[in-house]
């Protein structure tokens, strides 16, 4: 999945609203016949965590060396299964059960990490540099943005057009009639298919 010339990380959209789906949103025109991954190596990944938040602008991680393959197929398994979890979510479907058990044990390492701060709040406390620390952030947002979803402060939703792009994003609209992961993008492509088909009838 990946680009001869990929896009630099700093052009790529964050569309979702929440950072578990500009997580899942990772790839470019999921149901095209050749999406793009804009996560294809350890240095777009950490380039892409730092500009979405997950990891702080100043903060050095550790090279994997080694452990590079596993840190890649990591990010791709729970990318995978959170596509999955928010997908069947959206779709009233349960949510399935392997998904379940990735999301879970991201979270669980996740709560490992958490802390008590001077002032009461809880905090992540895991060790700075920590290159799979960004996708324990992204589990525990995907629990909040269920939550949110649940308490209707959003509403998850697939972008319309489901022939290509194949995003999520969170509808926070008033009237609740987004449907696009971007009107510049999908919605105007919609647009443009819907006037040539009235001008060729």
């Amino acid at each position: 999945m990946t680009s001869p010339s990929p896009r630099p990380i700093a052009a790529i959209r964050l569309d979702g609203g929440r950072l578990c789906l500009d997580f899942v949103n990772t790839i470019h025109d999921r149901f095209a016949a050749g999406p793009e991954d804009y996560l294809a190596t350890p240095e777009r990944y950490v380039e892409w965590a730092r500009r979405t938040g997950a990891l702080g602008s100043d903060e050095d991680v550790a090279p994997p060396g080694s452990g590079e393959a596993r840190l890649m197929k990591d990010v791709r398994t729970l990318r995978d299964a959170l596509f999955r979890v928010l997908a069947a979510s959206i779709d009233g479907h349960p949510l399935p059960a392997d998904a379940l058990r990735v999301a879970n044990a991201w979270l669980l390492e996740a709560r490992k990490d958490q802390a008590l701060g001077p002032d009461g709040q809880l905090v992540q406390s895991g060790p700075r540099g920590d290159a799979r620390r960004p996708l324990k952030c992204i589990a525990l947002d995907l629990v909040d943005t269920l939550e949110a979803a649940r308490a209707g402060r959003l509403k998850l939703k697939h972008c319309a057009n489901q022939t290509s792009c194949g995003w999520l994003f969170a509808d926070t609209t008033k009237n609740g009639k987004r449907r696009w992961c971007a009107m510049q993008t999908c919605g105007t492509l919609s647009k443009m298919a819907t006037q040539r088909e009235r001008s060729q009838a």
